[in-house]
C-alpha cells in the first residue's frame, strides 16, 4: 500500500502522525497506514471520507476513521486513488479557504522549525510571528491554537525552552 500511495501522490512526504506511518501533501496528512495481525488499517485522516465511498468499501470492514484491508486482499489502486483525492480535496488550501501566499512572508520562523502548514497558519493567524512571541504563551494556550498538534507543540515548547538559555 505504501508503494501504491507514493505512485498516486509522488510528492508526498512520509511522516509519523498519531504514531503511524503517514503521508503529507502540501502540509496536510492525507493517508496513514497501520499494520495489524489480520489487516492493514488505512486512515484517511478525516472522519468524512470513508462514508463517501460506502458502496466501494462494502467488502471491507470500516470504522468512522479507518478502513481495515485484509492482508491477502489489497486495496485496488483505483479505489485508493479515489480515497486520497477525496481527502486532498478537503484540505483548506485546495478548497480556496486559505491563501498560502498570505502566510509566506509571515511564517518563515515556523517554516525553519519544520512546522506543518496548518500549525504555521494557526500561529500567524494568532499574531505569533517570531520566536520571541512564544514567551507570551503557556503550553496550554499554544495547544489551543488551531492547527497545533502534539508534534508542533513539542517543537514549540523545545524552542521556547532553548530561547530561555
Amino acid at each position: 500500500m505504501r508503494k501504491t500511495i507514493l505512485e498516486i501522490v509522488p510528492n508526498a512526504v512520509e511522516v509519523i502522525s498519531y504514531g503511524m506511518p503517514a503521508f503529507k501533501v502540501e502540509g496536510n496528512v492525507v493517508a496513514g497506514l497501520l499494520s495489524n495481525k489480520n489487516h492493514v488499517g488505512y486512515y484517511p485522516f478525516s472522519g468524512s471520507i470513508l462514508n463517501l465511498f460506502s458502496k466501494d468499501l462494502s467488502k471491507y470492514r470500516t470504522t468512522k476513521s479507518a478502513l481495515h484491508v485484509p492482508i491477502d486482499k489489497p486495496l485496488p489502486k483505483s479505489l485508493l486513488s479515489k480515497l486520497i483525492k477525496a481527502r486532498i480535496s478537503q484540505c483548506p488550501a485546495k478548497q480556496g479557504k486559505v491563501d498560502p501566499k498570505k502566510y509566506e512572508s509571515k511564517d518563515s520562523a515556523w517554516r525553519k522549525l519544520g512546522l506543518a502548514a496548518p500549525a504555521r497558519r494557526g500561529l500567524v493567524d494568532n499574531g505569533i510571528l517570531k520566536l520571541s512571541d512564544l514567551k507570551r504563551y503557556s503550553e496550554a494556550e499554544l495547544a489551543e491554537v488551531h492547527g497545533i498538534g502534539p508534534n508542533a507543540l513539542a517543537i514549540l515548547m523545545k524552542t521556547k525552552e532553548a530561547s530561555k538559555r
